[in-house]
């Protein structure tokens, strides 16, 4: 029963990542055609805006660790929360039950009552 409901909130949540991705690439889009700024809303300055800071990156991780890192932190917010929510909205999803077919009956043979 428990592992029901962790299916169904992992779910939820990814629905609600694919909605706030929708509402950010719908901002960043106002953001674009406003003329402020051409720079969008990155998911660094959305990280510093729930967390309170910038991830530190630990000197002992390889180095393509921190330029993962810093690719996905500077990338466009909107993609960041869309692909997350897309992976969990598809790894979670609802699965039919796989149900064996029964055998088929044969037929009865006919083909010699017609002879007669």
């Amino acid at each position: 029963m428990l592992a029901g409901f962790a299916v169904f909130v992992a779910r939820f949540f990814g629905w609600g990542l694919l909605a706030l991705s929708a509402l950010l690439a719908s901002g960043e889009a106002v953001l674009a055609l406003g003329g402020a700024s051409p720079d969008g809303l990155s998911t660094r300055e959305i990280w510093v805006l729930l967390s309170g800071g910038v991830p530190s990156l630990d000197p002992t991780q390889p180095a393509e660790w921190g330029t993962a890192l810093r690719m996905l932190l500077d990338g466009p917010a909107w993609m960041a929360m869309g692909g997350l929510g897309l992976v969990l909205s598809v790894v979670f999803r609802p699965r039919r039950r796989v149900r064996p077919h029964p055998r088929p009956r044969p037929r009865p043979r006919t083909y010699l009552r017609s002879l007669e």
